[in-house]
C-alpha cells in the first residue's frame, strides 16, 4: 500500500507539514476534504460579486504601477471588467512580496483572477490573487477546490501532492471481501477531489457520508448485540387483557389506538426493553394509549411514572385518569411542585413502599428524594419539552422501559429510529377530528394584531404567544412586556389576560380557568400554553415564530379550533433571512405533525446522535459530513446489502482512521437512551 513518503514531491519537511494537518497516511490525505468548490467555467462580473467571498473574475490590464522600492515590495495592476458590457468598470489587484510577477503584465492582455474582493471606500480590490492569462489557462479552469490548510502550506503545493496520490486510485483494481467498499471509496475520493462539476462533487460527498454512516451503523449493531439490553422484569401476561381496559373506557377507541395497545403489550412481553414513541396529532387520542400502558403495568405488579411538562397538563391527566383508575382499582398519585408537604411525604412513602401503582406529575418526579419500589415504565408526555438528561434521570430511577408521546417527534428521535432502537406507533386522528385551522404568515406585528383584534370583536377568543416574558438586550423580540406596552390598546374593550412560567401555579391555574370559561377574550402568553387544558379559543397569533421549532409551532397551533369551529393561526416572522421564512412557509402549508417532524429534521438537522443536542447541524462520526434523512436511509440499505457479516475488527479497519475515534464512538453508544 502506498505511503506518504512514496508520493512524488513529499520529503521530510513536507511530511512534518502534513502531520500538522493531522495527515499521517495516504488514506487520511484522501480524507482531507475540500471546504469549498468554485465553478471556474463561469467567471462573474465585479458587479455581481460579494465583498469577502472568493470569486473568479476576468479583466483586461489597463495600467501597471512600479514596484515599491522598500517594505513589502508591492505593486498593483488596474483592470477593467471584461464581463461588464454596459460601462467601463475598473478594479485593482495588489501584489505584496511578489516583485517577480511585475514584468509579466502587459497592457491590453486579459487575465482570469481568483481571489477575495474587498470594497474599501468604493475601491474594488483583490490582494495576492491567483492569476493566469485567459489564453493559457491551466489551473483556473473546471472546478477549483479550496482546502482548510490554515497557512501550513499553499493550495497549489497541497493539490500537487494530493493529485500525485490520487493517480494511484484511477486504475486501481480491487478483489476479495473488501472489493466493493474499496472500489466505492476510491470512486468517492476521485469525485470529491477531481469533480467534473460541482453537482458530482456534492453527490460524492453524500455517498461518502452514506458509507461513513453505514460503517458506524454496522458497528453500532454489533455493539448492541454484545451489551445486555434484556428486560430486567418480565411482564405477567395472564393478569391483564386489552378487553379489561376497554371496559373501563367511556368511549370506543379508534383502530389505530387499538393497534397501539397491541404494540405496547407485544413490547412488554418481549425479551428486550421497551423503547417506543406514540406519535399522533392533537386530538388523535395519545393520552388513552398512555393510560392503557399504565393499566398494563399496574396489573403486572409494577410501577409506572407519567411525566408532563406543565402542572396544568399533569393535573388534567390525573383528572382524566381518575375514572379509569377507579374502575380498574389502580392506585395513583399526583406529584407536582404545588403538592403540599404532608401530602408529598405520604406519596413518597407509598411510592417507596409500592402501594402506589402510578405517579403522575411534572419534573418533581425526578427529584432526588423520589424513590420507587419497582419502577418498570416511564411515560413522557410532550417529549420535545424535555431534555436528554431529564429523561435519563427517569431511567436511573429504574424505568428501563420508556414510552414517549408526541405530536411531532424531535429530529433527534427520528435519527435514533434509523439506529433501530426506537419503535413508533402512529395514532391517526378520528375522522370527526379533522383539522380546521387555517395558517397564514405575516411580516409585521401590526398586520397580525389588526386581523386578530377584528376577529376577537366578533366574539372569538385568542391566544397571543410571545417568545419571552421580558425584553432581552441585543434581541429584537416581542416579549410579553413590550407587546403589552405597545399593543394592548388595540384590544380596548376586551378582557385581556397574561400567562407565563414565572407566575405562581395557582395564578396560572386561575387565568387558564377564566380563559376556558370564556371570561378572558385575549390571552397574552409564552409557550406555557403549548400544552394545557382544552378551551374554545379559535384564534392564535405567534410573534417571532421564526424563533420556534416546527414541533413547538405545531403544538401551539393545536391549542385552537379544538371544538370543531373554523380557526386561524397567524405566524409573524421577525427574521429577514430567506431560510427562516421558507421554514415558516412549510409550517403554513402543512398541518400533519409527522410531515413537519421530517421537515424539521431536514431544515434543522438531527442533533448529535450520541450527545445531548436534540437538533442542529449533524455530522457523521468518522468524516464529519452533514447528515439528513435520505443519507440515513441509504446508509441503512448499504449496511444491510454490503456490510452484512463484517466483524467489528473488519468494520474498524474500513475506517482506516484513528482507533481512538472509533473506540470513542463505540463507548458512547452505550450511553444512548430512548429519545436521548
Amino acid at each position: 500500500m502506498l505511503t506518504l513518503d512514496q508520493i512524488k514531491g513529499v520529503g521530510s519537511a513536507t511530511l512534518k507539514k502534513l502531520e500538522e494537518l493531522d495527515i499521517k497516511s495516504v488514506f487520511e490525505l484522501y480524507s482531507f476534504l475540500p471546504t469549498k468548490y468554485i465553478d471556474l467555467q463561469s467567471p462573474q462580473s465585479i458587479l455581481d460579486a460579494q465583498a469577502g467571498q472568493l470569486g473568479l473574475f476576468e479583466g483586461r490590464v489597463e495600467k501597471v504601477s512600479s514596484v515599491s522600492p522598500r517594505g513589502k515590495r508591492s505593486f498593483h495592476v488596474s483592470f477593467s471588467d471584461n464581463l461588464c458590457k454596459d460601462k467601463k468598470l475598473y478594479f485593482k489587484v495588489t501584489f505584496y512580496n511578489m516583485p517577480f510577477l511585475h514584468d509579466g503584465f502587459t497592457v491590453g492582455e486579459s487575465y482570469l483572477i481568483l481571489g477575495r474582493l474587498t470594497n474599501d471606500s468604493g475601491i474594488l480590490e483583490l490582494v495576492n490573487p491567483q492569476i493566469e492569462k485567459t489564453e493559457k489557462v491551466s489551473k483556473l479552469r473546471d472546478i477549483f477546490t479550496v482546502y482548510p490548510l490554515k497557512g501550513v502550506m499553499g493550495q497549489n503545493t497541497f493539490k500537487n501532492i494530493l493529485n500525485n496520490a490520487l493517480d494511484s486510485l484511477e486504475n486501481a483494481y480491487y478483489e476479495g471481501r473488501f472489493a466493493r467498499v474499496n472500489s466505492d471509496m476510491a470512486s468517492v475520493f476521485l469525485n470529491i477531489h477531481r469533480p467534473k462539476d460541482v453537482l458530482s462533487a456534492f453527490d460524492a460527498r453524500e455517498q461518502l457520508a452514506v458509507i461513513d454512516m453505514a460503517i458506524t451503523l454496522s458497528l453500532y449493531r454489533k455493539q448492541r448485540k454484545i451489551c445486555n439490553y434484556e428486560q430486567k422484569v418480565l411482564y405477567k401476561t395472564s393478569n391483564f387483557r386489552i378487553e379489561d381496559f376497554l371496559s373501563a373506557l367511556p368511549y370506543t377507541p379508534t383502530p389505530s389506538q387499538l393497534s397501539a395497545f397491541e404494540d405496547i403489550l407485544q413490547s412488554f412481553c418481549g425479551n428486550k426493553r421497551t423503547a417506543r414513541i406514540i406519535s399522533g396529532d392533537v386530538g388523535s387520542g395519545k393520552t388513552a394509549v398512555a393510560f392503557f400502558a399504565i393499566a398494563a403495568c399496574a396489573f403486572s405488579g409494577n410501577q409506572v411514572a407519567l411525566m408532563a411538562p406543565t402542572e396544568i397538563l399533569a393535573n388534567q391527566h390525573a383528572e382524566n385518569f381518575k375514572g379509569i383508575a377507579d374502575r380498574l382499582g389502580i392506585q395513583y398519585a399526583l406529584l407536582t411542585s404545588s403538592t403540599c408537604e404532608s401530602e408529598r411525604k405520604s406519596i413518597l412513602e407509598r411510592l417507596a413502599g409500592g402501594s402506589v401503582d402510578c405517579v403522575i406529575g411534572t419534573q418533581s418526579i425526578i427529584s432526588d428524594n423520589v424513590k420507587f419500589r419497582n419502577l418498570y415504565l416511564a411515560l413522557i408526555d410532550e417529549q420535545h419539552k424535555f431534555g436528554v438528561n431529564e429523561r435519563r434521570l427517569l431511567e436511573a430511577k429504574g424505568a428501563t422501559n420508556i414510552i414517549s408521546l408526541t405530536a411531532t417527534p424531535i429530529p433527534r428521535s427520528m435519527a435514533l429510529t434509523f439506529y433501530e432502537d426506537i419503535d413508533i406507533s402512529v395514532i391517526k386522528k378520528r375522522e370527526d377530528a379533522a383539522t380546521n385551522v387555517k395558517t397564514a404568515l405575516v411580516g409585521t406585528v401590526e398586520e397580525g394584531v389588526k386581523i386578530l383584534s377584528e376577529l376577537c370583536r366578533q366574539g372569538r377568543q385568542a391566544f397571543i404567544v410571545c417568545p419571552s416574558i421580558v425584553d432581552a438586550e441585543g434581541y429584537d423580540l416581542n416579549s410579553i412586556e413590550s407587546f403589552a406596552r405597545d399593543y394592548i390598546h388595540c384590544f380596548y374593550g376586551l378582557k385581556v389576560g397574561i400567562l407565563h412560567g414565572k407566575m405562581k401555579e395557582n395564578e396560572k391555574s386561575d387565568v387558564m380557568r377564566a380563559f376556558a370559561a370564556g371570561d378572558i377574550s385575549v390571552l397574552i402568553a409564552t409557550t406555557v400554553v403549548e400544552v394545557g387544558v382544552d378551551t374554545r379559543a379559535s384564534e392564535m397569533l405567534i410573534l417571532n415564530a421564526d424563533r420556534f421549532g416546527l414541533a413547538s409551532l405545531h403544538q401551539l397551533r393545536g391549542r385552537v379550533g379544538r371544538d370543531g369551529r373554523e380557526a386561524h393561526c397567524i405566524v409573524h416572522c421577525g427574521n429577514a433571512s430567506k431560510k427562516a421564512r421558507n421554514r415558516l412557509e412549510v409550517f403554513c402549508e402543512h398541518n400533519d405533525g409527522q410531515y413537519l417532524a421530517e421537515a424539521d429534521f431536514e431544515l434543522r438537522g438531527a442533533g448529535d446522535f450520541i450527545g445531548t443536542k436534540q437538533s442542529g447541524s449533524s455530522s457523521t462520526p468518522i468524516f464529519g459530513l452533514a447528515v439528513n434523512a435520505d443519507i440515513l436511509k441509504r446508509a441503512k440499505r448499504y449496511a444491510d446489502d454490503i456490510l452484512c457479516g463484517f466483524s467489528v475488527a473488519e468494520l474498524t479497519s474500513l475506517t482506516r482512521r484513528s482507533k481512538a475515534r472509533v473506540d470513542k464512538f463505540l463507548s458512547e453508544i452505550d450511553k444512548v437512551t430512548l429519545n436521548s
